[in-house]
């Protein structure tokens, strides 16, 4: 009863944090995300051969529709970093691997497993390796946070394929689930991956102070309304930048 009080009482003053940095949505959104979370932690668990054939099968569907790249002149400074990063967690259940794609678009992803993927174009976008530690550490704590196998469950709930449950089935299930486990998470696993993350980089030795330059220089593109906010994934940068500088004073 006392860890369950507790984590209501985290949640409220994440929530509050999150309504004073964010958008308005974004502090009530936060409170209701954490009620979903329960449900679908309680609704549905993979066991660990279950993950594994999962995991393996979604790597190898994402890394046949890409372009990956097997020698990248960063690789050796991106694979340290990921090294610094995972050393702090507590559980080493998962192995984190690595893939580089070739692609122009500034992005990174994650997907259940602990594979995480770089496209080279934010490897071109970053200034310095503390913002691309901040960045990794967002992808780790998205696999940490369990927002893969959040992910996962949803799909599973909202599709035909919920029913089966073999592991032949989830092998087949695959080819319709990978198209979108490379799209952003919910916004508010953003906000929760950005918190996080930016702890486990700035306890693997890097500058604080660089994390929100990331989002500086998206902020200049993007556009603040209302209908902007309704439908994308992934929070405002400017509302990013606010709430990491909360989170680091």
């Amino acid at each position: 009863m006392k860890e369950i009080v507790e984590s209501y009482k985290s949640s409220i003053e994440t929530a509050l944090v999150i309504e004073d940095c964010g958008h308005v949505f974004d502090g009530p959104l936060y409170a209701a995300k954490q009620l979903e979370n329960v449900f679908l932690d309680a609704s549905l668990n993979f066991n660990s051969k279950e993950r594994k054939v999962m995991a393996s099968s979604i790597f190898y569907d994402v890394i046949r529709s890409k372009k990956i790249v097997k020698h990248h002149a960063s690789k050796d400074s991106v694979l340290a970093i990921v090294q610094k990063i995972t050393n702090q967690l507590v559980s080493k259940d998962v192995i984190y691997k690595l893939t580089i794609i070739d692609s122009k678009q500034v992005n990174a992803f994650t997907t259940m497993g602990g594979y995480l993927y770089i496209t080279t174009g934010l490897l071109d976008f970053v200034d310095s390796y503390d913002e691309l530690a901040f960045v990794i550490g967002h992808e780790v704590a998205h696999e940490i946070k369990l927002h893969t196998q959040r992910k996962v469950t949803k799909m599973l709930y909202s599709s035909s394929f919920f029913k089966l449950i073999s592991i032949a089935d989830f092998k087949k299930m695959v080819s319709s689930i990978n198209s979108s486990l490379s799209a952003p998470f919910d916004q508010i696993d953003e906000y929760e991956a950005d918190k996080y993350g930016l702890l486990l980089a700035k306890g693997a030795g890097y500058d604080v102070n660089r994390f929100g330059d990331f989002f500086k220089k998206f902020e200049k593109y993007e556009k603040r309304d209302l209908l902007t906010k309704l439908k994308s994934t992934h929070p405002f940068a400017k509302h990013r930048k606010n709430c990491i500088s909360k989170y680091t004073n």
